[in-house]
């Protein structure tokens, strides 16, 4: 364990000037020489032996998978170190097959095939290797062919690992009988783990265009106003910038409200950057909670680890984006309900407070709001006796109205209708009347092209089919950083579980009602942490992914001792320690071109209070986050342009000094192999 330690702790300490994915590659070897000692020293050396190669072999697919919008395998080598970790991978399929005949695991699989049936076993299968490779990447360079040949490597490669952590279960475990995290330490877990994300991958910065307005927006709240003045107009060039409107005399973010409310509070904190971790711990004690009622100990345990550990719940505590705000209050929403039964006395406050946090998600992400508030509410109308389900529905209704109506205020104040959101008028005026509508149609989409990102003009059925399978692989690959694969869990649910409760039933349909609703949107969001869009369906995955595991364990009839929670421990530490610092490594870091070139030479003092008018490197939104919106206290960072006029500025902005500013700083690879990175949306935009 020593060695391993020493490992990591060289990866971290590594010169600059080794490759970040070279250091990562090093501590992952690290990782798998602590897997080896703690098995040791735990008398499992077989156990260590074979996580250790699974953890190599996993460490060594990622290094070959291109790590941006769409990952997928690079088949072709580029250089030594790929043709390296393709002989690991070697190694590993050998181990795979020495392993299969040694411990007889063909009698396992034919046991599995009798207890679980083989044509349930073949929609798995199917399923498993449809997601195993994005499609969306290959069929916008017409590649119908190459997506095909790496479905057939990507799933091969699973199933090599399936091998290994299946072999796991034929040897002494490192564990004895259960472990149980109280949910307390989960939710320190997840808090800690997506701040540490946040401040060394994510930087406490932005990376979309989204988060620099919600930035904007929530400083422009945190100052008691809705809107700030109009720039002078020699400035308004260099401020313009996505999602940021001028409209008369105002000058606004289009982004929805709700979250920039919360963030304002963290900004009149100095803390808006533990927002969202502090949230992601919350939503891991809320969810453990619901479950808990609803379902069991052991099942609201097995969510709580899935939760906490889960590399795509991280990267929305890590970021600066509403989605874990909207999560908490969701899962607030529900404990208040659930809290209301067992207090009949004092039902009608808490119904009160669950129907107003759902109308602080409506005010955050409308559609969320309206998807999850309405299937709350025929929950309760549903689940409770004739002559109390009107009752309590009014009074969780009552709450819902009261704050998602402001919402409705906000948008009368903004755009002069209550039901028009600036966001709409926005890109109503900048695309097309509608173009950002839900639905089929032959105008819905940007104008031009997103690239890979919108693959046709306007939004039809076979589209939504693509995005909805393109959303499946990213929750394959993205929810737990699993080497088998994150859908198997919730498969063995689905197709396995014959019993299932009134909450079960609940959680299959609003997770069928998120996906439904979504493949409506012209844009399968999956280039950022995964499928975001599908973020209001996370407990309804995690639970019963949750669910799916103990039904597999009851249809194969495995002795839930060490073994179970040695395997599930393995998985997850593979996801947590192998996966997410991949992630970090490979694409969160400076993700979008966003960096701290700007904001690392203000807080040395270098532009004091004057007009830096700087010259682009990376995307912008890296120094026009730093504006105060009313352009008063600190410097004011303007880009650089044909129109810039020093002699204008210096009008505009009277005492103020004209600083002219070029940042040392440029995109890189983390591989070093010197590749373009990262193409902004504004190319096509």
């Amino acid at each position: 364990m020593l060695a391993g330690c020493a490992i990591v702790a060289l990866a971290v300490a590594a010169p600059v000037s080794v490759p970040a994915a070279d250091r990562w590659a090093l501590s992952v070897l690290g990782v798998a020489l602590l897997c080896l000692g703690f098995c040791v020293r735990h008398e499992a050396a077989a156990f260590g032996a074979i996580g250790a190669a699974l953890v190599l072999g996993w460490g060594a697919q990622l290094y070959l998978t291109e790590p941006l919008w769409f990952p997928a395998l690079r088949l072709r080598p580029l250089d030594a170190r790929d043709i390296g970790m393709m002989a690991i991978l070697s190694l590993e399929t050998a181990l795979a097959i020495t392993l299969f005949l040694r411990l007889g695991l063909a009698s396992a699989f034919r046991h599995a095939a009798q207890r679980l049936g083989w044509r349930r076993m073949a929609v798995a299968a199917a399923v498993i290797f449809l997601s195993s490779a994005p499609v969306i990447g290959y069929l916008d360079r017409d590649a119908q062919g190459a997506w095909i040949a790496h479905l057939i490597v990507t799933s091969g490669l699973m199933a090599v690992h399936g091998i290994l952590f299946t072999a796991l279960f034929h040897v002494a475990p490192p564990l004895s009988g259960s472990h149980r995290l109280r949910p307390i330490g989960l939710a320190a877990c997840a808090s800690i783990s997506a701040l540490l994300l946040s401040a060394l991958a994510f930087q406490t910065i932005p990376h979309v265009e989204d988060e620099v307005a919600y930035l904007f927006q929530a400083r422009t709240f945190s100052q008691g106003a809705l809107w700030a003045p109009v720039p002078p107009e020699p400035a308004r060039a260099g401020l313009d910038y996505y999602l940021l409107e001028i409209g008369g005399d105002r000058w606004y973010s289009t982004t929805l409200p709700g979250w920039p409310a919360a963030l304002a509070l963290g900004l009149l904190l100095g803390v808006e950057w533990l927002l969202n971790p502090l949230l992601i711990g919350a939503s891991v004690l809320l969810g453990h909670a619901v479950v808990r009622r609803m379902s069991n100990t052991e099942t609201a345990d097995r969510t709580a680890i899935l939760m906490a550990l889960s590399p795509w719940m991280l990267a929305a505590g890590a970021s600066l984006m509403p989605h874990a705000l909207a999560l908490a209050l969701s899962l607030l929403s529900w404990w208040l309900i659930l809290r209301a039964d067992e207090r009949p006395g004092k039902s009608l406050p808490l119904l009160l407070l669950a129907g107003g946090s759902m109308g602080w998600i409506f005010s955050t992400r409308p559609l969320d709001g309206v998807i999850l508030g309405g299937s709350t509410g025929l929950w309760l109308l549903l689940t409770a006796r004739r002559d109390q389900g009107i009752r309590r529905a009014l009074a969780y209704g009552a709450g819902c109205v009261a704050i998602g109506s402001l919402l409705l205020l906000y948008n009368a104040a903004m755009t002069g209708s209550p039901l028009t959101l600036p966001l709409s008028a926005y890109l109503d005026r900048h695309w097309s009347p509608g173009a950002n509508a839900f639905g089929f149609g032959a105008d819905i989409g940007p104008p031009g092209k997103w690239g890979a990102l919108d693959l046709w003009r306007g939004h039809g059925p076979v589209e939504a089919a693509i995005n909805t399978l393109n959303l499946i692989f990213s929750l394959q690959f993205e929810l737990f950083g699993w080497p088998i694969g994150s859908l198997l869990p919730i498969l063995g649910f689905l197709l396995w579980a014959d019993r299932r409760s009134g909450f079960d039933r609940a959680m299959m349909v609003l997770l069928a009602a998120v996906i439904g609703v979504m493949s409506l949107y012209w844009f399968a969001e999956s280039y950022y942490f995964g499928p975001r869009y599908w973020f209001p369906a996370a407990l309804p995955v995690l639970y019963l992914s949750a669910r799916g595991i103990g039904t597999l364990l009851d249809r194969l009839d495995v002795n839930q001792d060490g073994r179970v929670s040695s395997g599930l421990w393995f998985l997850c530490a593979t996801g947590l320690l192998v996966f997410l610092p991949w992630r970090a490594v490979m694409k969160y870091h400076e993700y979008g071109d966003f960096h701290t070139a700007y904001r690392d030479a203000q807080e040395a003092g270098l532009f004091g209070d004057a007009v830096v008018v700087f010259e682009k490197a990376g995307n912008e939104g890296s120094a026009i986050m730093l504006n105060d919106p009313f352009l008063r206290d600190g410097p004011i960072l303007i880009m650089a342009g044909p129109e810039t006029d020093d002699a204008a500025l210096s009008r505009a902005f009277p005492g103020r000094e004209i600083v002219h500013f070029s940042p040392d700083w440029q995109s890189t690879d983390p591989s070093g192999r010197n590749r373009p990175r990262y193409v902004s949306r504004n190319a096509n935009r």
